[in-house]
Parts: structure tokens; sequence; C-alpha cells
């Protein structure tokens, strides 16, 4: 079920929002944020398979590289709160 969230936009986020909505066709401003929200998802989802398929490709044996992948996805978490608080 989907739930309703408030947010508050500067005047430049706004009008880049309503413009967004516009010119690409959504339905309406919620549909441009949640393009946005797929898309960024898309994005870390393609960041820490690329880390996996890197660690694979070390030839690492034994069991599953728990320390490495943990540090990824702390790595990538890290990213996405810097990338949240420079919107």
């Amino acid at each position: 079920m989907a739930e309703t969230l408030n947010i508050s936009l500067a005047p430049g986020q706004l009008a880049w929002l309503r413009a967004r909505k516009q010119e690409e066709g959504f339905a309406t401003a919620s549909d441009v944020v949640r393009d946005l929200i797929r898309r960024q998802q898309e994005t870390e989802r393609a960041a820490l398979s690329a880390e996996f398929d890197k660690l694979k490709g070390e030839g690492m044996a034994g069991p599953e590289p728990v320390a490495e992948i943990m540090k990824v996805v702390r790595k990538v978490k890290k990213e996405r709160r810097e990338t949240h608080r420079c919107s």
C-alpha cells in the first residue's frame, strides 16, 4: 500500500520538478520523484553488482568474503548519504 510523504523544496527545486514533469510527460510530481528513486536504486544495485563481480574476479577461495562484502555495502551507503546531503 502506498504511503504519503510531504516534503519541502527550495523554489529552484520545485521549479525543476515542475519542468521535468511537463517536459518528460509525467502525470504528477510524485511520478517524477518515484522515477528519480527508481533510477537511484538501479545505480546503487549496479554499483554493488560491479563490486561483487570485481571480488568474484579476484579468485577468492574459501568461504564468502563477508568482510569485503560489508565494506562494499558501507561504501555504497556512505556515498548515498553524501549524495542526499548535497541534494
